[in-house]
């Protein structure tokens, strides 16, 4: 219950992120499906892929178990790798932009709610997914690499007057 209550509270922060800062929020859920791609899956991958067929074996709903155990036993690593690719594919198309962006969103959303009957943990993935379809109304032009080098450019201070050693050498060879 406790981990339905922390990832129930998260859910409904991310979801407001996406009303309140749309951009922001996208950005956000890029590098959190990224994260958990890259850290969760290749965690597991690492250490313990026969992880993933505990966690079907344990879905509450008979089809999801059946499905799950079909996926998962045969090859829990490979299983593994198949979801670090997707998760971080995934992940890479949400910090991109127009409709490479919006397949991202839509591929997570998808994602997220065919996890939800997997555990009472996951039932607040609906809220997430609902935060995330909102982003789907939105506009993203720029993906996420692009903003960066902008943002890097805006900061970085213009320099045009030459240090003082070589604006004494240049004045010396003009005269």
């Amino acid at each position: 219950m406790q981990g339905f209550v922390i990832w129930g509270a998260f859910t409904v922060g991310v979801a407001a992120f996406c009303v309140w800062r749309p951009n922001g929020a996208r950005v956000f859920l890029g590098l959190f499906f990224g994260a958990m791609g890259l850290g969760i899956h290749g965690a597991l991958i690492a250490t313990n892929p026969q992880r993933y067929v505990d966690f079907a074996a344990d879905a509450p709903w008979p089809i999801y178990r059946d499905i799950g155990m079909w996926l998962t036993e045969p090859n829990p690593l490979a299983f593994g790798i198949f979801m670090l690719t997707f998760e971080t594919a995934t992940a890479a198309l949400i910090l991109s932009r127009g409709r490479a962006a919006k397949l991202g969103l839509l591929t997570a959303i998808l994602f997220l709610l065919g996890i939800t009957p997997l555990g009472l943990e996951e039932v607040p993935n609906v809220v997430l997914a609902a935060g995330m379809a909102f982003l789907l109304t939105q506009d993203f032009p720029t993906d996420v690499w692009t903003m960066l080098r902008r943002r890097r450019r805006r900061r970085r201070p213009e320099t045009t007057a030459l240090p003082q050693h070589r604006a004494a050498a240049a004045t010396k060879e003009t005269r």
